[in-house]
């Protein structure tokens, strides 16, 4: 059996969530107590209403740290993974699980991560539709055609077969959704507070090019797919990929397949609101998908794992 530890993106977020672990856990607890960031991540996590969880600065923060606190619950039963991957932030809880970034180094970039999306999502008017039944090349196309310098509209996941996520400036964005209509396609707004993985993000990006400076980056002690890729690396720099990451698409289905295809059977998803588990049954609704949002979960999969 080859499993993988699959980390959500934000969407995989929800109130409260990490509280019942830190109630049960002496592992979570401890972790919890921890933290010495400059927000209250106990707080957050555990007694702020959606609302508020769903602002980029609180929402990245409070997700890497739920996801450093089950992975390092997982590990102290002796569950550790064959591979990993992380959508967007979540690739923060991948380069933890993988031995790239310590948990106090993961937790201060996602801190400082979602600080700078925020400010580069500033002042700037922008949608974001999730496109069905298209090709990657097709939309490709149709934002070209739609876009301009200071104006434009870029694919900015591809996440799952039938689905392009593009995000850009809103007439850009809305001429671009029209004609995919008008081509026969499907698309759906999607409510998110800034045009990330796109070239609006480039000030984000510069930033953690400097914040990097100060950041120890190891190499990955298991195989690691990254967004920027949809694979494993091959020679590619981690700060390079790391800092493209935010303004780039994200390839997760590529990662995806690749890890079946490197022979990955069994996938955990750490997270809320099966977001990725959705992508995974769109691949292969045959997959071996577990999801650990709760401490609940964490105990079935324990048990499960450990019995096979």
């Amino acid at each position: 059996m080859k499993v993988a530890f699959l980390y959500g993106g934000q969407g995989s977020q929800k109130s409260k969530m990490g509280l019942d672990f830190y109630e049960n856990s002496e592992v979570a607890k401890k972790y919890y107590d921890s933290i010495n960031i400059t927000k209250d991540v106990k707080e957050l996590s555990f007694f702020t209403d959606e609302e508020v969880l769903k602002e980029t600065e609180n929402t990245q923060v409070v997700l890497v740290a739920f996801q450093i606190m089950v992975t390092k619950l997982l590990e102290s039963k002796g569950i550790i993974a064959d591979a990993v991957a992380g959508l967007s932030i979540g690739e923060y809880g991948a380069l933890y699980a993988s031995g790239v970034l310590s948990d106090e180094d993961a937790l201060k970039v996602a801190e400082l991560r979602g600080e700078a999306m925020k400010k580069s999502s500033e002042n700037i008017d922008t949608l974001m539709y999730a496109i069905m039944g298209s090709t990657e090349e097709a939309v490709r196309e149709v934002v070209g055609k739609n876009s301009s310098e200071l104006n434009f509209t870029s694919i900015s996941n591809l996440n799952c077969p039938g689905q392009i996520v593009i995000s850009g400036e809103r007439s850009s964005v809305l001429s671009s959704v029209d004609q995919l209509k008008e081509l026969g396609c499907r698309a759906i707004e999607l409510k998110v507070s800034g045009p990330f993985h796109t070239e609006y993000m480039k000030q984000a990006s510069e930033e953690l090019e400097y914040i990097f400076k100060d950041i120890n980056f190891k190499e990955e002690k298991i195989d690691l797919y990254y967004n920027l890729l949809g694979r494993k690396r091959d020679g590619e720099d981690i700060k390079e990929i790391m800092t493209n990451q935010v303004m780039q698409a994200v390839r997760f289905e590529d990662a995806l397949k690749n890890m079946l295809e490197d022979g990955v059977d069994e996938f955990v998803e750490i997270g809320f609101n099966n977001v990725i588990k959705r992508f995974m049954k769109k691949i292969d609704r045959k997959i071996k998908v577990s999801t650990i949002s709760t401490y609940e979960d964490y105990l079935k999969f324990v048990e499960e794992y450990k019995g096979e």
